[in-house]
Formats: structure tokens, sequence, C-alpha cells
């Protein structure tokens, strides 16, 4: 499968060092990607002053997010670097299951520092079929009232909803109206009761090409009341 590879929109805090031997150009790199991409290169190009370094570990604690440190002449991570020497810490950003601007940060551990550096990796997916809102909520005990969802389509070519189905018809009753189709729709929704908590998905099927935006959902759901006492602690 091809890989279309993103363009970078901005690099923020360009020739901020993150410490006084590891001098990187930019902090933060900000990337919008395709609507049906799934993968996001982040770029941290590096230089090696005044005191050589050893990198520990680079991590992300985050599964979507690999961070790899440059290769050595063994074609092992180079850990061991000099100074005057220049490398590129990269970022492989999945981005399959997000929507929207994703934000996380790579950690770079290096030996005898305390504190990591951080670099910031800002994922912006466009939203095709933007859901507003996408959780519906309600009291406990409060009032049924009917609300709205406007769902519109922000894309240069029009999307169509196929078909929608309901989990919970019973509690969360709704009608779905076509406004434009193809851009524009109304989604109604009154429950039929508060009288206990429950909750309800709603699925949207669509003709969208991507596959991120073929099934969209969104949520209905009658929530406990806050009793708002204070939480004693022993």
């Amino acid at each position: 499968m091809r890989v279309l590879f993103p363009f970078i929109i901005a690099l923020i805090g360009v020739c901020g060092p993150l410490s006084a031997e590891m001098v990187f150009e930019n902090k933060t790199v900000e990337i919008v990607v395709e609507p049906g991409q799934n993968l996001a290169m982040g770029l941290f190009p590096f230089k090696i002053v005044e005191k050589d370094e050893v990198i520990v570990k680079a991590d992300a604690f985050c599964t979507c997010l690999t961070p790899q440190v440059p290769l050595g002449a063994d074609r092992t991570p180079k850990l061991n670097w000099k100074v005057g020497e220049k490398g590129v810490i990269q970022g492989r950003f999945e981005t399959k299951q997000f929507l929207g601007t994703v934000e996380k940060s790579i950690k770079i551990f290096l030996a005898g520092r305390d504190e990591p550096m951080i670099l910031n990796f800002k994922v912006v997916i466009p939203e095709l079929i933007k859901i507003d809102p996408s959780t519906l909520k309600w009291s406990k005990g409060g009032l049924a009232d009917e609300r709205v969802v406007r769902i519109t389509v922000n894309h240069d070519k029009p999307i169509k909803i196929l078909s929608d189905m309901g989990n919970n018809d019973k509690v969360f009753p709704y009608q779905l109206k076509t406004i434009k189709e193809g851009w524009e729709y109304e989604l109604r929704l009154k429950p039929t009761s508060t009288e206990k908590p429950g909750m309800g998905m709603i699925s949207l099927r669509t003709d969208s090409p991507f596959p991120r935006f073929k099934r969209r959902v969104l949520y209905a759901v009658v929530q406990p009341k806050m009793s708002g006492k204070p939480v004693k602690i022993r």
C-alpha cells in the first residue's frame, strides 16, 4: 500500500536548545495529514555541541507514536554521539484511530541526566464529517427534552449517509433528517425517560471513500446526578 507522507506546515521553536549539549532545530513539529492517510512522519534534526552524549532511550509512552533514533554504521540505533555530529530523531505517528487535532510527545533520555528532553508532535487529521455534539447528555431525573445534532460534511465532494442504526431505540428514539443530501443532516433525539441511567449509540454508515469516515458514531447518555458532597479522605 502506498503511504503518502505528510506536509510539515510549521516548525515551532526553531533553534531552541533542549540541553547545552544536544541542540535541536525545532522542539515542536505540526503536521496536517490527508483524509485517507494513516501515517505521519515528524523529523527533529539535532547537533551535538560542547560535550559527547549517550542516548539511553527514546520513548513516547503511546502505541500510536514510535520514536526512531538514527542508525549507526552497523545499522543499529546509534546511542553514542560525539561533539559535532548531527542526526535526526524521527517520530512515526499512526493516525488511523484519531480525528481532529492530536498532541503527543517524545521523551529523550540521556545518560547522566535526571530529566528527559521533550519533543512535541502535533498532528491535525481533517474531520470530513463533523458531528456536533457527538455525545448528548441528560441527568438522571432531569427534564427529558429534545436535543439536536448537526451533521455537516467538510470536504470538496459530498458524503452521503447511506443508513443509520440505533442500539437502544426504546429509550433513545431519534429522527434523522436530510437538510442537503451529501452535505448537511440533522438528528433529533428525545429520551422516553430519564428515571434511570442508560446509554445509546447511533451508527451512521456513509459512502465516504476513506475508511475512517465510512462509519461515524454518536452517543446518548442519561448519567447519574453528581451529589456535590465533598469526598471524605481518611
